[in-house]
């Protein structure tokens, strides 16, 4: 098994589903304004660390962490507030 992360639109992903032992839970942050737009996701694996590599990741993606059980905890959520959604939130009211 490879160790590589892939992320995939949802409408790019096969109509099926598949079930296995191997499954892994992911935190995804994400913010729908009120006009209708969305910013950009952040994502949360469970583990101690990650390498660049594994990711295949949309350049657009803003951040992919981890913490110990892959939920977003209060450092994650104020990393993703100050780094992903203030930039985005202020480029929109221009």
């Amino acid at each position: 098994m490879s160790p590589k992360k892939y992320f995939v639109p949802h409408g790019r992903y096969p109509k099926y589903k598949a079930c296995s032992a191997n499954l892994e839970l992911v935190t995804i942050i994400e913010c729908v304004c009120a006009n209708g737009t969305n910013l950009l996701p952040g994502f949360v694996f469970s583990g101690k660390s990650y390498h660049k590599s594994w990711f295949q990741a949309h350049p657009d993606i803003w951040i992919v962490a981890t913490s110990p059980n892959g939920w977003a905890d209060d450092f994650i959520c104020t990393k993703w507030f100050e780094d992903c959604f203030t930039p985005q939130a202020k480029a929109c009211n221009m």
